[in-house]
């Protein structure tokens, strides 16, 4: 199963928004990588390369909520940290052969991706847009009205 960036993953904040659909793309990279057999060895290359965008990722959005003020950013740099841990770990994991369910391993990329997307990437899109400073004027489009409470951030 291959993740699409459509109207529901847009944060209406070009820079972000790019950034999503390249690691989406590695992303599926990666699920067709396991989908069609790939070497254990390939697999961990592909997964190195997601981490890596991953990091690239969130340095620029951690950046941007610096910059501008984000109340949310130590929570939201946790769940950063966190994610890249949990991969470098699967990917540890699948090179010494202890993991061997690469679709999970796609699986769960992909629905922490859409995820945090749509939950703490999207409040962080609502604050910009409440403070005036978005990037674009498109509607804030979401899988669901993320709790975007400040003080729960």
């Amino acid at each position: 199963m291959h993740a699409k960036c459509g109207d529901t993953l847009l944060l209406s904040l070009s820079q972000l928004d790019r950034e999503h659909w390249e690691l989406i793309a590695e992303e599926n990279e990666f699920a067709g990588a396991v989908e069609a057999g790939a070497s254990r060895a390939e697999l961990e290359i592909r997964l190195t390369r997601l981490i890596q965008g991953f990091q690239s990722h969130f340095q620029s959005e951690e950046g941007l909520m610096r910059v501008n003020g984000f109340p949310g950013l130590e929570r939201h740099s946790a769940e950063h940290r966190k994610l890249i841990r949990q991969i470098r770990e699967l990917r540890d994991d699948l090179e010494s052969g202890v993991v061997k369910l690469c679709e999970a391993l796609a699986d769960f990329v992909r629905l922490w991706t859409a995820q945090h997307i749509t939950g703490p990437d999207a409040c962080f899109a609502q604050f910009l847009e409440e403070r005036g400073t978005a990037c674009e004027s498109r509607v804030l489009s979401v899988l669901q009205e993320p709790d975007c409470n400040t003080s729960s951030l």
